[in-house]
């Protein structure tokens, strides 16, 4: 009986410690999430602040082109609030614009800067929320599944990127041999 009594009281304390644990190591990925969450955002918010700087400096310049007026005036109406496909082809259309237009733009760096942070929190966050054990707990929480990365540089041609893109999204749609 002595013996059977030690059992239960040695599994319970078991239970006791891997529930202790458990709930530790849950809090500890929510906050690890919570903190590389609020720095995609920050760094995205940083970004698109940026963006507002170079539209509102570009606004002082006379446009010769009726397309980057287009585009540019297409950009007020974009919602920032996250990374889309829209967005990234309406930048795309911009810079390539400007740089054919020969206008001049300071922010280059800046942006580019700011997308740089904004690409490496993105790629900390997916990381951290894909490696298991994470991904267990992390289902389970409302943070986003994942974030979009921003491939592209501004002030220089993107057009490659832009086929690659085009061909890499295609290929996810119908198969066949990885395009290099």
């Amino acid at each position: 009986m002595k013996f059977l009594k030690g059992c239960l009281i040695t599994l319970m304390i078991f239970i006791g410690i891997c529930f202790i644990g458990y709930f530790l190591f849950k809090n500890s990925v929510v906050n690890n999430l919570e903190s590389l969450n609020s720095n995609v955002k920050r760094s995205w918010t940083n970004y698109t602040e940026n963006l507002k700087e170079r539209n509102a400096e570009l606004s002082k310049q006379n446009f010769k082109n009726d397309s980057l007026k287009f585009y540019w005036n297409k950009a007020k109406s974009i919602t920032l609030s996250e990374c889309s496909k829209e967005l990234e082809f309406n930048e795309y259309k911009i810079n390539q614009f400007v740089m054919s237009d020969s206008l001049n733009s300071t922010l280059n760096e800046k942006i580019n800067l700011s997308l740089d942070n904004y690409n490496q929190d993105v790629r900390e966050y997916n990381t951290y929320r894909v490696r298991f054990p994470n991904s267990i707990i992390a289902r389970k929480t409302d943070f986003p599944k994942d974030f979009n990365y921003f491939d592209y540089r501004y002030g220089v041609d993107n057009e490659s990127k832009m086929i690659r893109k085009k061909k890499v999204e295609n290929w996810i749609i119908n198969g066949g041999n990885y395009p290099e």
